[in-house]
């Protein structure tokens, strides 16, 4: 599975390379602002020319001039009214469009759906068409991108901008690096740690505490069942809630090894050890625990089921604190009837290896973008991430972020999250992240889904295995 490609990217990025010389590789009309990408560097340095204009190249985008650039960018922010952060984003590009009047105009294309998000950001880069900026989660859906040359390298605009680089948790930058490149590539602005969120009065009325072990859930939902409550109504609509439940019980069971080994060989998504994990995930189905409808029902209809009590568990990322807060249905929220807990350990001693760390990521794209282009999404960029807007973001919606957060959140969910988190001795991002085949995340998260329709644990990890090997 090392050093994959998916077969659109065989296709499709010959497409983009023929885009990009037919647009002039990607460097558009000149500019006075002195920037330059760094495909114009490398242009002069394979020329053998020296490169007076690189010496000069200015990155201080916060007091250059802009002659009427329009951007384009393609993050995942809904609009849906109850959703914070959201709001935040949307309330955040009119107030930079207002600022920026005549100079920068910005023109989101959100997309909150994620499969519909992917399968249109696919289609833009292999057209040559791409967004000036994207959102993603680093690893092997990033890399892609990055090894074509087609994302910015950060490095010297957070040597002209420091405390811009400062502003970022140290963990967080996991995601902007890429091996066999020097450099940062892109900014993260959220964090996140799959959290077990619970019903303490459903629990109580069952007369069961918090599960810490794998066994001692089973044993809970066991007993949940029979006091007439249902365990969950975990689902697998929205094509990723499942593979992030695989990845930290498989971190939970094995340790953070676990990841490394899967992207080297040295582990199979069709060995002992990862059927093992779907096998615990199918028992939950095969006796009811998550409910009737694992396919039928996305993550907002969860949540939402979640806070009107008809579900004692919901296992979701972090992000959630400021969801409960923000929701139409904050009963529960308010009476801190909610709370928050670890994934239960598959093995006692991972009880505290975690599946999280940096998360959303922003892109800036250079494939047939211009020198005034690239700084305006730069500044764009930057708007959204300093100190300030991380702290304006988490009033609008507490929750775990990348950057410094410098204010009390005042939100007691989040309190018990950064708890929790305080106490963290290993973590990791999603499994398949650390994958160089860079279809290893959507043939894990499409597989995982046969686990509602009656396919075997066995089935699922050839499944992968046999799809994944169609992209070496």
């Amino acid at each position: 599975m090392k050093n994959g490609w998916r077969k659109w990217a065989a296709v499709g990025l010959a497409g983009i390379f023929a885009a990009s010389m037919l647009a002039g590789c990607g460097s558009g009309s000149s500019t006075s602002t002195d920037t330059q990408t760094s495909t114009d560097t490398q242009s002069a340095s394979d020329s053998g020319e020296a490169s007076a204009e690189a010496t000069e190249t200015n990155y201080d985008v916060d007091n250059m001039e802009f002659n009427n650039v329009e951007l384009r960018v393609s993050f995942r922010f809904s609009t849906n009214e109850t959703d914070g952060q959201s709001v935040w984003y949307h309330q955040m590009v009119e107030k930079f469009n207002e600022e920026n009047e005549g100079q920068i105009h910005v023109t989101d294309e959100s997309i909150s759906t994620e499969s519909d998000y992917e399968e249109k950001l696919t289609t833009d880069f292999a057209s040559g068409d791409a967004p000036n900026a994207f959102l993603q989660y680093g690893g092997s859906r990033a890399k892609e991108y990055v090894d074509a040359g087609y994302v910015l390298d950060l490095t010297p605009y957070f040597e002209q901008y420091p405390d811009w680089y400062d502003g970022i948790q140290e963990f967080a930058w996991e995601t902007t690096q890429f091996e066999g490149h020097d450099g940062t590539y892109g900014i993260p602005w959220s964090s996140y740690q799959l959290i077990m969120f619970y019903n303490r009065d459903l629990l109580e009325q069952a007369g069961v505490e918090v599960p810490e072990t794998w066994d001692e859930l089973i044993d809970v939902c066991a007993k949940l069942q029979e006091a007439g409550i249902q365990p969950f109504n975990y689902s697998d609509k929205d094509n990723f809630h499942y593979e992030h439940l695989m990845s930290v019980m498989a971190l939970k069971a094995y340790g953070t090894g676990i990841a490394d080994d899967l992207a080297t060989d040295a582990e199979a998504y069709n060995g002992e050890k990862m059927v093992q994990i779907y096998q615990l995930m199918k028992d939950m189905i095969d006796n009811g625990y998550w409910g009737d409808s694992v396919l039928a029902t996305d993550v907002a209809t969860e949540r939402s089921m979640f806070e009107a009590g008809q579900a004692a568990f919901f296992i979701d990322g972090s992000w959630n604190c400021g969801n409960f807060q923000n929701s139409s249905d904050t009963a529960l929220f308010d009476a801190q009837t909610i709370g928050a807990a670890r994934v239960p350990a598959v093995d006692e001693a991972y009880k505290t290896t975690e599946m999280g760390g940096g998360s959303d990521t922003y892109y800036i794209v250079t494939l047939n973008k211009s020198d005034e282009e690239i700084a305006a999404t730069v500044k764009f960029i930057k708007y959204l991430t300093t100190i300030d807007a991380f702290n304006s973001m988490c009033e609008a919606s507490p929750t775990t972020y990348a950057g410094k957060v410098t204010i009390e959140s005042g939100n007691y969910l989040l309190d018990e999250v950064n708890a929790i988190m305080a106490e963290n001795t290993d973590s990791k991002l999603e499994l398949p992240n650390y994958d160089t085949n860079t279809a290893a995340m959507d043939t894990v998260r499409n597989a995982l889904q046969a686990l509602g329709t009656g396919s075997s644990a066995q089935e699922i990890g050839d499944d992968i295995v046999n799809k994944m090997s169609a992209y070496e």
